[in-house]
């Protein structure tokens, strides 16, 4: 059995960013500027196994990246996948595969030197609240005797959150808030929906500390990453409307970082692919650094 790498402690205010198994690599990510690094997606099934999607090595090689840059790398588990949680419903709801579950996440961690779990599963509702908290727990027993974490992806709207009740809470280290998806238009993820999305949680008795403010680096309705909108305008970093595209530029990503610094443990990004590229002798509109700058303005390290 293998142990987790020493890391330095975690600060009061977190950042937390997903890498899709898609992006492929993850050479372009300003390490410094984060604290998580969510590996997304591993896909869970029906009788608790686990499978890896892409080829093994970029994950070999984010660990490494973030454990020399003193980041936690986890593993997220489940995703969008077209609305379709049957997978989950029916592992959360079998002890056997409960079990299985549990067993194959620890695998994964030993394996590859991860340093937690982030189950996303969208969206638990009411309905299976009794089977996530019997999942929750197992998964939690599983891992944190060994110093590794647990973590979820939170729904924005009340019925997807209902599933996560506050006896599941102590096992659960932060909730990665999904303040975003509002609609397709300009409720996407303007500045109230991450006010009300943020209250959903606390009201919930999430503690402040491990409620993690979710923002989107891509527009609705067309999906267009971040990066590729400034590259369309030079203008676009500072505005939350393009054409027809709504999405957060560095304004509202500056606003909604002070709100977590005032009231949250901390901002999350989906995802840091889409995000603008650093490059020198050139503007830095990189929202990672906006977040940074934000959440740090004193200098101060992460």
């Amino acid at each position: 059995m293998s142990t987790p790498v020493v890391l330095p402690d975690l600060p009061a205010f977190k950042v937390v960013g997903y890498l899709p198994t898609w992006a492929n690599n993850s050479a372009g990510l300003q390490f410094s500027k984060l604290n998580f690094v969510n590996y997304a997606f591993a896909i869970e099934h029906a009788d608790g196994s686990v499978s890896l999607t892409q080829p093994t090595k970029p994950l070999v090689d984010l660990v490494a990246r973030g454990h020399a840059a003193g980041v936690r790398v986890l593993l997220s588990v489940g995703g969008w996948n077209d609305g379709h949680d049957e997978a989950f419903n029916a592992l959360a709801a079998d002890p056997t595969a409960r079990a299985a579950f549990a067993t194959a996440i620890d695998g994964y961690m030993d394996q590859y030197q991860l340093d937690g779990v982030d189950i996303d599963w969208e969206f638990p509702e009411e309905n299976v609240a009794a089977s996530f908290l019997a999942m929750i727990r197992e998964v939690s027993g599983r891992l944190k005797p060994k110093g590794r974490l647990v973590t979820i992806a939170g729904a924005a709207f009340r019925g997807g959150a209902a599933g996560v009740t506050s006896d599941a809470l102590p096992y659960i280290d932060l909730v990665n808030i999904m303040a975003y998806d509002g609609d397709n238009g300009s409720g996407h993820s303007p500045y109230a929906f991450a006010q009300a999305s943020l209250q959903l949680w606390l009201d919930k008795g999430v503690p402040a500390s491990k409620a993690i403010l979710g923002i989107p680096f891509y527009s609705r309705p067309s999906n267009t990453a971040y990066s590729a909108l400034v590259g369309q305008n030079a203008q676009a970093a500072d505005l939350d409307q393009l054409n027809d595209q709504f999405y957060n530029g560095i304004p509202t990503v500056r606003a909604k970082t002070a709100l977590a610094l005032s009231s949250a443990g901390g901002i999350m990004a989906w995802d840091l692919s889409e995000d603008a590229a650093v490059t020198p002798n050139s503007p830095d509109v990189s929202l990672v650094s906006a977040i940074y700058a934000a959440g740090h303005p004193t200098g101060t390290a992460p």
